[in-house]
Parts: structure tokens; sequence; C-alpha cells
């Protein structure tokens, strides 16, 4: 399943801040685009089975990470901190054909560093719960 470009187009259809290709990016945030914001798909937790499945799970619980780069420090937090509500907001919603139960924030949008160029580059992580077909 495509966590990333279901959520990526979730946010893409529904922020004006970004708009993938252009300053929204999947698994690799480039050097080249100064404001930007990157969607990486991390562990999560095992997937949920139920009786009478036949060894296939029911749900998966995978985890998203979020970076947000900005050369304003003002306007990095302030994009992070509405993707930050977007995404939370998903809750029991079919975004791209899949069925996702929550989105939510396991930590709020933070400074994480300052890249090369001085950069302000913040956080945030979700645990996402959704089903399978």
């Amino acid at each position: 399943m495509a966590l990333l470009e279901d959520l990526g187009g979730y946010l893409d259809t529904n922020s004006a801040l970004v708009t993938l290709g252009t300053n929204l990016f999947y698994g690799l945030m480039p050097e080249t685009v100064a404001n930007c914001v990157t969607l990486y798909e991390s562990g999560g937790a095992p997937p949920l089975f139920t009786q009478g499945t036949v060894n296939l799970p029911v749900m998966e619980r995978p985890q998203l990470q979020m970076l947000v780069r900005n050369a304003v420090y003002a306007t990095g937090r302030s994009t992070a901190e509405e993707l930050y509500r977007i995404l939370t907001a998903i809750t029991n919603q079919t975004v791209n054909g899949n069925h996702y139960l929550r989105v939510e924030a396991i930590s709020v949008p933070s400074l994480i560093e300052r890249d090369a160029n001085k950069r302000a580059v913040f956080s945030c992580n979700f645990d996402v719960l959704r089903t399978l077909p």
C-alpha cells in the first residue's frame, strides 16, 4: 500500500502550501529546493491480526516522518504546524481508496537542525492505523 502517495496526495489536495514535485517530495529531500516538505516511511508497529483471517493481517501500523525545511524559521514552523493539523485530522477516512482509521502525531513539529545552508529543518512523526483490503 502506498502510504507516502496517499498522505502526500492528501496534503497536496488539502493545503495551498505544498505541491507534489515542486515543494513536496517522497523519500528524498532535494538540496536544490530551499523550502520544501519531504515525507518518509518508517518502521511502525507490527500489523494486527484477527481470528479467522487465514494468517493475513487486517490492519497495518506504519509510521510517517515529515520534514519541513525553510530558509525562514517562522515560515518553516508555521508550515510544519499547518501540515501537522491537516494530517492529525484524518480519522476514519478513505484516502486514495485506502481506509485510514487514524493518523496520530507522536510528536509536535520541532526544530531538529539547521542544514549546511543555515535553513531550518523541522520534524514531526506520526503513527498511522489503516485497514487492509
